[in-house]
């Protein structure tokens, strides 16, 4: 049904209409947000002017999760006005998004060819299902738009057996948000020794390319103390610079989500929500907690490299699409902190999802699973619920079981590789 509208021209312009209405209202909101409050647009940009100051990069807890690489490119929002930075940073997060889109339609159009009614129809299927997490990207300027732009241009260029550059994207893609590298050793698992080579080199060449501006003692100082931090939150130690209590409840990671199941929060912990309708459930101890915890997390990965083990037969092999989309999803699974943000790397595998979903029938199985996702990702936000609803549902990690669901769909169904 959704292919036989998409073939009419009215539908095509509905679409566009509707797509600019949604951004023309939401940049109002933005606007009006930012007179009140500020934002982690707000904050990358303080980043930047710190940078180009040449001032500490961390005081006060500032963006631990960020590389000097990443205060680099940051660094072009201080040299603008606020409000025109955000309109440049949102505009060009709409346009990876777009760029985004097409770059999968080509992939999967060399396995499956799509037309234009189809291709039209997929897209759409993919925007509404992760409209959620693209809105809440782009009301800071859609920062992580942008990286998933870089990263699907990685796999692209890799799909088309152009190594280098591929390399280049992904190393880029690395020093700006860390739990992305999870690409690099995923490529050593699959036998990519020389792109492997190549985004490792890429990587260190993106890492120390602040050095020029900072200076080597202030640089390696800044890398210090950034691996320093990075490796205490790696371990489940407080973050500093995590702000409010309910912004860790909503902190999706795998880890704090099996935590939240494994053990009971006293009254007054930061990740456990006053509401008549909060439930513990087990009541192990928090070193106990964390060892199960980890456990999880193991067993989910052995099973991921062991469903990804096969080498690819070449360069155009569909599983480089499939798998990375994969990978993505493995990386916001493990990420210390994950925020709903950065839950725009889910797109290309629902992307290959929907391909599969408008050629043939996904299975029972997978649209069982799909529709259990489509509960969190549609209905289940503040808009519909709440403020004080909403972060209870966030309690319970919901959108951790999303991906979970997701992931399952994409390395057991394997839509659009087989």
């Amino acid at each position: 049904m959704m292919r036989r509208l998409a073939c009419h021209p009215w539908v095509r312009r509905i679409l566009i209409g509707a797509c600019l209405a949604i951004v023309i209202v939401q940049a109002a909101v933005i606007a009006h947000r930012r007179e009140t409050r500020i934002g982690d647009y707000d904050i990358s940009r303080e980043m930047g002017r710190r940078f180009l100051a040449g001032e500490h990069l961390y005081g006060g807890g500032l963006h631990y999760p960020y590389t000097p690489s990443a205060a680099l490119s940051f660094a072009p929002l201080a040299l603008l006005p606020p409000g025109l930075g955000l309109a440049m940073r949102y505009a060009a997060a709409v346009g990876g998004l777009w760029l985004t889109l097409r770059l999968l339609r080509t992939m999967v159009g060399r396995r499956r060819r799509l037309d234009a009614a189809t291709a039209l129809s997929v897209e759409i299927i993919t925007l509404v299902l992760g409209a959620q997490y693209i809105l809440r990207d782009l009301d800071d300027g859609g920062p992580h738009l942008l990286l998933l732009t870089i990263v699907v241009g990685g796999v692209y260029c890799l799909s088309r057996g152009r190594q280098l550059l591929g390399a280049v994207w992904l190393g880029l893609v690395t020093v700006l948000k860390a739990p992305v590298g999870l690409l690099l050793p995923f490529l050593l698992w699959k036998r990519q020794w020389r792109p492997a080579g190549f985004a490792v080199a890429a990587a260190l060449v993106w890492t120390v390319l602040p050095m020029a501006w900072m200076g080597p003692a202030s640089w390696w100082s800044h890398e210090v103390e950034w691996a320093r931090t990075a490796l205490q939150s790696a371990l489940g130690n407080p973050t500093p610079g995590v702000r409010a209590s309910e912004q860790r409840v909503q902190n999706q990671s795998l880890t704090v989500a099996a935590r939240r199941y494994l053990e009971s929060y006293p009254e007054g912990h930061p990740l456990r929500i006053s509401h008549p309708a909060y439930v513990a459930f087990l009541d192990l101890d928090p070193a106990a907690a964390r060892r199960a915890g980890a456990g999880i997390v193991g067993v989910l990965v052995l099973a991921c490299a062991w469903l990804m083990r096969r080498p690819y037969r070449g360069a155009d092999d569909p599983g480089w699409l499939l798998e990375c989309s994969a990978v993505l999803i493995l990386a916001l699974l493990l990420s210390p902190v994950t925020w709903l943000q950065h839950l725009v790397f889910v797109v290309p595998a629902l992307y290959l999802i929907a391909a599969e979903g408008c050629g043939r029938t996904l299975g029972a199985p997978a649209l069982a699973a799909m529709g259990l996702y489509a509960v969190p990702a549609l209905l289940l936000n503040r808009e519909v619920l709440g403020k004080d609803l909403s972060l209870l549902i966030l309690s319970y990690h919901v959108h951790t079981l999303a991906l979970l669901l997701v992931l399952a769909v994409v390395l057991l169904r394997r839509p659009t590789a087989d």
